[in-house]
């Protein structure tokens, strides 16, 4: 299922690369009231991660009527910005593509450990092949998000982290703040990149800017998220809080 805060009436559809890990952190401390502590267990060395309390399933995977009740939000980010992301911190930082389960695939592909940024994504297909996580983290928005922007109360950019805040701080009466999870990795960005590998990329994710592009550049305006959120904290009190909005 997707993140869900039940006292709040809030589902947020995660997206890898797209703050992912960031809300689901701001997220479990609404819900819990606490930060979320990473804990290995010394006995089996299984680790206790936020990606393994609240998961990020593909939409087909799901039954969206199951949320109808909920004020379901998204972030999307630009797909070519999302690929810039997955290089930075899933390839350089996190050195996913030197692991010893891939090697022999890697190495029968003439794929390198550490490509750089222009290699990474020209030869994208072939890396996405051979590494499980790496296709996970530059996987379509469609497929975390379906093809109906329609279906979604608030869309954020991945630029709105005050936007994001504000809601939040609406919402509960508290000041949140958006924790920022994630960010290693050298220096990059699309500037990068030469056109026709930016084409490329557009042209692999077409869905996204079909569906989700008038999201992607443009930051949500706050008046709006402001609206929006004591619209729906006033649907939380029932008959009484929806006449309290209504008066204001």
């Amino acid at each position: 299922m997707v993140v869900t805060v039940d006292k709040i009436k809030v589902a947020y559809f995660p997206v890898p690369k797209a703050a992912n890990t960031s809300m689901k952190h701001l997220l479990h401390s609404i819900k819990t009231g606490e930060g979320f502590t990473t804990i290995k267990d010394e006995a089996t060395g299984a680790i206790r991660h936020i990606h393994k309390e609240y998961k990020t399933p593909k939409f087909s995977t799901i039954n969206p009527d199951d949320y109808q009740k909920f004020f379901r939000i998204a972030i999307v980010r630009d797909p070519v910005d999302r690929v810039v992301s997955a290089w930075r911190n899933r390839v350089m930082h996190h050195k996913e593509l030197e692991a010893e389960n891939i090697a022999e695939r890697m190495a029968s592909l003439g794929l390198r450990k550490t490509p750089t940024l222009q290699e990474f994504v020209d030869r994208l297909s072939e890396y996405r092949s051979v590494s499980k996580s790496i296709s996970i983290h530059t996987d379509p928005l469609t497929d975390f998000l379906g093809k109906d922007e329609k279906y979604y109360n608030l869309i954020f950019n991945i630029s709105d982290s005050q936007q994001i805040e504000t809601f939040f701080s609406t919402l509960t009466g508290e000041q949140k703040k958006l924790p920022r999870k994630q960010m290693g990795g050298p220096p990059a960005d699309r500037s990068e990149l030469t056109g026709e590998l930016i084409k490329n990329l557009e042209d692999i994710y077409g869905d996204d800017y079909r569906v989700f592009g008038k999201f992607l550049s443009n930051k949500t305006d706050i008046e709006k998220v402001i609206y929006l959120a004591r619209k729906h904290k006033s649907s939380l009190g029932g008959f009484f809080g929806r006449l309290r909005f209504l008066l204001k």
